[in-house]
C-alpha cells in the first residue's frame, strides 16, 4: 500500500487531553503491511510540533484475537510522525497510541 490514507486506510478513534500532553489512538484496517507507513500532523491534535514523547504500537496476529505490542519505527519532521509497522506481517491490524507534551519540548532536564 505505502502511505496509508486517513478515513480510509485507518482512523483516528480518540483524543485524550490533559492539559501537558495528549494522546492520539489510531486502528488501521486489517491489510496493513510491514512496509506501510501513516503520517500523522501532531499539531491536529493538540501535540507541539518539537513534543512527541513516544509512540506504543500493536498488531492483530490472528484476526480479532491474539494482539500483540510491536513497536514502530517513528521519524518526525515538522510537526508530523511517521510510523512504519517495521517487523510484524503483512496484512494485519494495527493500533497506535502516540503521546506528546502540548507545550515545547523542554531542551535539558531540570
Amino acid at each position: 500500500m505505502g502511505l496509508l490514507t486517513e478515513g480510509t486506510d485507518y482512523e483516528i478513534v480518540g483524543v485524550v487531553s490533559n492539559g501537558v500532553y495528549n494522546e492520539i489512538a489510531i486502528r488501521t484496517i486489517n491489510t496493513v503491511d510491514a512496509a506501510d507507513t501513516i503520517a500523522v500532523d501532531l499539531t491536529k491534535y493538540g501535540i507541539n510540533a518539537t513534543g512527541l514523547i513516544g509512540a506504543l504500537g500493536f498488531e492483530h496476529t490472528t484476526a480479532n484475537s491474539v494482539t500483540v505490542q510491536l513497536q514502530p519505527t517513528t521519524a518526525v519532521s515538522s510537526g508530523t510522525v511517521t510510523l512504519t509497522p517495521g517487523a510484524g506481517g503483512d496484512n494485519r491490524q494495527r493500533y497506535y497510541f502516540i503521546r506528546g507534551f502540548t507545550i515545547p519540548n523542554p531542551s535539558s532536564a531540570l
